[in-house]
């Protein structure tokens, strides 16, 4: 090595020496900038590190990991589970006041109750609801529920089993017979149930009628009120056929009544009601015979005023 190779080194190390000895922000300048260098390969190589140390962790078997998703799974169908349950109460909640504010408003002494039984066998026949003889329920009390603004017939009672229990018989049942009319005209017969498939809700059959009398098809019929068991303009249906026989005429009619979504139904306790104006006879309690208004015999409204006789 030559005299001034052995100079420049001294000189070189004896610079270090002072850097780093006798000027602290030298150093520091010195160390950013290597860090700033470097950083990028210092970075790459700890991320490969821990890439490399990860292969080495146990992962789930495929079991494990099947369980997981079976557990995931049954916590979604509790939780749909959940969901169901709420909304079925909230519509029966809302059910049941709407069935509260029907009964405070109608103008009939009205039972609120609910259908507790029901046999697919006799699905169109019969039903059993919550209220007996400690609610003053007695044989033949009408049964109704609302049909848009109108009172739709169920059917009526058939027998009281005890203080909380009934059975009704459905209008859709052979044996349920009701007074009938086609809306806005004095043309009168009786309507009741006819037998149909078990899977099918049966139509109402309209007989008796005037050989001259007339219907279109979606005509209404209505309670006519005669024989003083079904009040008088009682929704019963719409006609779906018309036909003139030999003797008389008969319509086939679509019940206005879902008899498939009955849940809450109401009973009409046994007591005589009239239409306000309409007078009856004073010493008997019987309803004053009375020309029919073809331009009246809407059905029963909840807004309609009534008074109790006697």
């Amino acid at each position: 090595m030559s005299r001034i190779n052995v100079i420049f080194l001294v000189a070189f190390v004896g610079a270090l020496v002072w850097v780093f000895l006798f000027n602290p922000e030298g150093v520091e300048r010195i160390q950013r900038g290597a860090l700033k260098v470097f950083r990028p390969s210092i970075e790459a190589s700890t991320n490969l590190e821990e890439t490399v140390k990860g292969f080495g962790e146990p992962k789930l078997s495929a079991s494990e990991l099947k369980e997981l998703l079976d557990e995931a799974q049954r916590e979604r169908d509790q939780l749909r589970l959940e969901v169901l349950k709420l909304d079925e109460l909230f519509e029966e909640n809302r059910a049941l006041r709407s069935a509260l504010n029907y009964s405070e408003n109608s103008p009939l002494r009205l039972v609120p109750s609910q259908v507790i039984g029901r046999k697919p066998s006799t699905w169109y026949n019969t039903m059993v609801i919550d209220k007996g003889k400690a609610d003053g329920i007695v044989p033949d009390s009408p049964v109704i529920v609302p049909v848009g603004d109108y009172a739709g017939l169920v059917g009526k009672i058939s027998e009281v089993r005890n203080d909380n229990t009934s059975v009704i018989i459905l209008a859709t049942d052979e044996m349920c017979q009701v007074a009938a009319r086609i809306e806005g005209t004095a043309e009168q017969g009786i309507i009741s149930g006819q037998r149909g498939a078990l899977q099918i809700q049966p139509d109402l059959h309209l007989r008796y009628l005037p050989k001259n009398a007339t219907a279109k098809e979606g005509s209404k019929i209505i309670s006519s009120g005669a024989g003083d068991l079904f009040p008088e303009n009682l929704l019963l249906g719409e006609v779906k056929e018309f036909k003139v026989g030999a003797i008389d005429s008969e319509a086939t009619v679509v019940p206005a009544v879902d008899f498939n979504k009955l849940k809450n139904v109401f009973v009409i306790l046994p007591e005589k009601i009239e239409v306000e104006g309409e007078g009856g006879d004073p010493d008997t309690g019987a309803e004053s015979p009375k020309p029919p208004d073809s331009n009246t015999g809407s059905p029963v409204k909840a807004t309609t005023q009534v008074t109790n006789s006697g």
